[in-house]
């Protein structure tokens, strides 16, 4: 006989697989920022400073999930001949001052490589459930490889993004632009104000027609349309 999976068993796989990834929840501080949180929605950043919750088991296995693509192609970089060297999870920290505030941001590259020929590249890999419909590089993931060359000199980066189901992958340079730069430091600015003054930013995915949809899978999603509420 065969039981389905609603049926009662010593062991569900899931749950264990669950306890295994349960988040530890690291309190966030005031003047430290992360690359990878700064291209969203800054009130979904304010809120996660304020309101820290646990991340739901169904994130962390594509959490998990993307670092197994990740470990599979840096294997597979420290094992091609055409690579002179290959770091894998290099720390970078930028630290930012003005008359009004300073903060720094931390973060880690996912491989820094040296070609055979001398060629310094960074190496930002993301997995996608279906990588042909990934026609451009998410304008997230632009900020942050242009954090990590703005922090550790590089001829140029490239976004790997890797099919979950098949490892196809597809592929985009990114080379340094300092305008972009400057939008991020400004956008990394806006978020340490808003914290540091307890004010509520604007909830710009909201009112984006491009991003609308994603606040509907946003941990605070409840929080923000409260506040929309109240503000109408």
């Amino acid at each position: 006989m065969i039981q389905n999976h609603d049926e009662k068993s010593d062991l569900n796989v899931g749950d264990i697989i669950d306890e295994y990834l349960t988040d530890e929840m690291r309190p966030k501080k005031l003047g430290a920022y992360f690359p990878s949180e700064i291209g969203m929605c800054i009130r979904r950043s304010y809120y996660s400073y304020n309101i820290p919750k646990p991340t739901e088991a169904s994130a962390l296995r594509i959490f998990a999930m993307g670092n197994n693509v990740h470990e599979f192609i840096t294997k597979a970089l420290k094992a091609s001949e055409r690579l002179e060297t290959v770091e894998e999870e290099k720390p970078i920290r930028i630290e930012y001052s003005d008359k009004d505030t300073s903060f720094a941001v931390y973060g880690r590259i996912d491989d820094f490589v040296v070609t055979k020929g001398g060629k310094t590249i960074i190496i930002e890999a993301k997995s996608s459930g279906d990588v042909h419909k990934v026609n451009e590089p998410d304008p997230k993931h632009i900020m942050q490889i242009t954090l990590y060359l703005a922090a550790q000199k590089a001829d140029y980066g490239i976004l790997v993004y890797a099919d979950k189901k098949n490892l196809d992958i597809r592929q985009f340079r990114v080379d340094y632009d300092s305008g972009v730069y400057q939008k991020i430091v400004n956008r990394f600015k806006d978020l340490d104000y808003h914290l540091r003054n307890k004010k509520l930013p604007p909830a710009e995915y909201y009112f984006d027609d491009k991003t609308v949809w994603q606040c509907k899978y946003c941990p605070y999603y409840s929080e923000c349309m409260q506040a929309i509420a109240k503000e109408e």
